[in-house]
This record gives C-alpha cells, structure tokens and sequence, in this order.
C-alpha cells in the first residue's frame, strides 16, 4: 500500500481506497476491523490523513493518530465505543452524526466533500472527507470507514508551477463579490471543462467549485474576524446575493452559522 501512495500521492491513494471498499463485504464489523487493523501502523504515518472505521452504532472503533492528536487524546482506547457527538463539543459533531447516519443507515457514500474541520486541539483545516459503507453477506451496513485528506494550505507555491491555474486563482480572488461562472474560468485558462475539473483535482485536490467555495469562505472568516462589519455586509463581500444562502452554506461548511463561528473562534 505503501506503494500506491508514493505511485499515486494520496488524492490517488484515497481514490483507490474508496474503489477498493466501495463493495466491501465482510462477516461483521468486528472482521472487518480486525483486518483494517493491521494497517494502522502504515496509517498512523500520513500525518494529514484522518482515518478512522465506526460500528452500526457510529461509534469508533479504529482511528489514527492524526485523528486521536487533534481531538487532543493520547490513546486509542480514549476514542473507541465513542460517537462523534461524544469526541467532538461543538455544533459540527451533530453534522457528523447526520453524515455518518447517512452512510449507516441509507448506505449512501459521501464522496469527495470539502469541510471546514474544527478540532479540539483548535485546529481549524480545509479537507476532503470521503465515509463509505461496509455491508456483510446479507447487504446489512454493519461499519463504515472514513478518510480525510487535509488540503495542501500552501497553493500559491503550487500554482507557481502552473501559470493557467495561477490565472484563475487570481481571477477568483480578484472576483469574490461577484457571480463566477466555472465555464468562464475555462475560457479563461484555455481549458475544456473537463480539462480544468481534471487539472484542479490533479494539481489542488479538489474541484473548481470547491476551490471557489475554499475561498469565499476564508474570506468570509476572515471578515467576520471584523466586528464593525455585519453578516449581511460579509455575505455580499463575498458573492452572495442572499443572506440565507450564504449562511447556509456556512453552515454546511463549518457546522455553524456565521454569527456562531464569530461567537466560538473569532471573541
């Protein structure tokens, strides 16, 4: 496996692990456990990899140590028989629980979803999340695993490297306040569609849209850090022509309103 992801990096190492497991079948979750154990040492390595497996119940029953460090625990047995609800303090848990019943109970994939994490540790970090069911022979849902892979923060370097990306990242930037299109930002890099989605996910791990939505929600956060400026005055600033809208997708992000984000990390 060690291979895959030097081969692939882990954008291709995490692709490989949700076609690997997306028909998974095992006896009950404690075999498949038993058998995703023995990679926790090779997992216990990515450093900005969440990995973790949960039972029917969402509870814990495997995670890495990048996972048991932000959630400020010192061993495995502090997180295992744990919910998310139980691990977690803030707002976003509950997000987690619908996520994870989601998964568990509908046997719905999340795929390739870009959060906002907060973490007990204080940590805030841009990820994509992906939690795929596990079923037995009966087609039961009997666990679940979940990977995240924190999102490369140092893209300017990266897009030094790639001029047409640069051009739209700037645009971007330059355009928070207004309406961007994702056919534009293809003329405007020389790209089909399909190019640029293809070269965004090979390059910055996720999507044009995503890469929109990252920065209009740093934005964001870092006006709310403004205590003159009101939400209704941030969500324009920062492309919303609807302040529900831009709450709501807030929201979605970071398992909180913008005024509560304000409250809990900014006071």
């Amino acid at each position: 496996m060690m291979d895959v992801i030097e081969e692939t990096g882990l954008v291709g190492f995490t692709a490989s692990l949700r076609q690997s497991m997306a028909t998974y079948y095992s006896e009950s979750s404690e075999a498949f456990i038993g058998n995703v154990s023995l990679l926790l040492p090779l997992l216990d390595t990515l450093k900005n990899v969440v990995f973790f497996v949960k039972d029917e119940q969402a509870r814990y029953q495997l995670a890495n140590k990048t996972l048991l460090k932000r959630c400020k625990l010192s061993q495995h047995s502090d997180i295992v028989g744990f919910t998310t609800e139980q691990v977690f303090s803030h707002q976003q848990s509950k997000d987690y629980i619908l996520q994870d019943m989601k998964v568990l109970r509908d046997g719905k994939s999340i795929v390739d979803n870009l959060e906002l994490h907060s973490y007990a540790s204080g940590q805030l970090g841009w990820c994509i999340t992906n939690k795929l069911p596990i079923y037995n022979d009966n087609q039961q849902v009997v666990a679940m695993v979940g990977i995240s892979v924190d999102i490369d923060e140092d893209n300017e370097r990266i897009l030094r490297k790639h001029a047409r990306l640069a051009d739209v990242a700037q645009f971007v930037r330059g355009n928070l306040d207004q309406k961007i299109n994702i056919a534009e930002l293809a003329e405007l890099s020389h790209f089909s569609l399909s190019q640029l989605e293809r070269t965004f996910k090979a390059v910055l791990n996720m999507s044009p849209l995503q890469f929109v939505q990252k920065l209009r929600l740093e934005y964001a956060v870092k006006l709310l850090a403004m205590p003159e400026m009101s939400v209704t005055q941030i969500s324009l600033n920062c492309g919303y022509s609807d302040h529900s809208a831009f709450s709501r997708q807030f929201k979605q992000f970071t398992g909180l309103s913008p005024s509560q984000f304000r409250q809990t990390h900014l006071s």
